[in-house]
């Protein structure tokens, strides 16, 4: 509670002095490869900036590696964040350099995926290397894909992490407790901030947070592996990931660079939708509220995978049924809004 107290207070007088000195605030600074719903007002981006001191200093650390990579991780957003990294193929090379050095060096591996042929295929060690480099990268992209709407990052952030502390102690599964407990407390600090469009995470505090979420995930899935179905893990986190990976194939079918931002996103779409109702004037009302609406799916989601946590087949059901409602939402969405220009 002392810390909660502390940081709030210490993120409120970061976002002042970001403000006095204009640090990580004007257009021309934040990156130009990811476009924000709503940013008219000087708005910090001070969300990871705060995450990564109470992560160095807070969290008690026995993996000295996750914590090195993740302030590596960190600074490749921070300089992504004032645009002297806005190549995205630069980005992901970074990106996969970190990621691979995690794998590496704390040796993390999937025990299985409940299907015979993707197990065979996963006891070949460098088959199983790049399939775990490219779910860290589609996690740590679709994150950052969506950040810009308020509470839609640092919301399913808590979800996903309620989730899995829920069903631990409910079903006395294992997890790191102290650990994920002290995640939830630094994240439920920035949505606050960010609930009121007073913090943004920017590129460093996507790129952190997820790194930081993906790995619990996997230590998670890995320690619990006869108890917890892998598709667990995919379905709470398939938001982001869906995001993503809808986002490169709509970009390679309509022949786009993959690198131009665009304002084609689901959560974007929502917001358009939102705008249309007289009741809502003010635009960073709007805003948290389109955050608020996709994270109730969200959540309702989680708790129909969060009960089916070991059942395989039934989490393929909700993983596939949610892959459903988003494209078919998506569509609709872009119909309409096609329809009015």
């Amino acid at each position: 509670m002392i810390n909660f107290i502390f940081f709030f207070i210490f993120h409120f007088l970061v976002n002042k002095l970001c403000l006095k000195l204009n640090f990580l605030i004007d257009k021309k600074e934040t990156s130009d490869h990811k476009k924000k719903v709503f940013n008219k007002l000087k708005t910090p981006l001070t969300g990871g900036l705060i995450f990564i001191i109470y992560y160095i200093f807070v969290i008690p650390h026995k993996n000295f590696h996750l914590l090195f990579l993740t302030i590596t991780m960190y600074f490749v957003g921070i300089i992504s964040d004032i645009n002297y990294l806005s190549s995205p193929i630069r980005r992901l090379f970074f990106q996969s350099i970190i990621v691979c050095s995690l794998v590496f060096i704390s040796d993390i591996s999937i025990a299985t995926l409940s299907i015979e042929i993707l197990d065979s295929l996963l006891s070949i060690r460098i088959v199983e290397f790049l399939f775990i480099l490219l779910c860290f990268l589609v996690l740590i992209n679709g994150y950052n894909f969506l950040d810009g709407i308020n509470t839609l990052v640092l919301g399913n952030f808590l979800i996903c992490l309620f989730s899995i502390y829920f069903i631990s102690i409910e079903y006395s599964l294992y997890l790191n407790f102290e650990f994920v407990e002290l995640m939830f407390g630094i994240l439920l600090i920035i949505f606050i901030f960010n609930f009121f469009g007073q913090s943004f995470l920017g590129d460093s505090g996507s790129y952190s947070i997820s790194f930081v979420i993906g790995f619990i995930f996997i230590d998670f899935i890995y320690s619990n592996n006869l108890l917890v179905s892998p598709y667990y893990a995919a379905a709470l986190l398939w938001y982001p990931a869906i995001e993503n990976l809808f986002s490169i194939m709509r970009r390679l079918f309509l022949k786009k660079k993959l690198a131009d931002a665009d304002n084609n996103h689901l959560h974007h779409y929502v917001y358009i939708s939102l705008t249309n109702f007289r009741t809502f004037k003010n635009a960073a009302i709007l805003n948290t509220l389109t955050g608020i609406i996709i994270n109730c799916y969200i959540l309702v989601s989680a708790y129909f995978a969060s009960i089916n946590y070991s059942h395989t087949k039934n989490l393929l059901i909700v993983i596939f049924f949610n892959t459903s409602v988003y494209l078919l939402t998506y569509y609709m969405f872009h119909k309409k809004i096609l329809k009015k220009k």
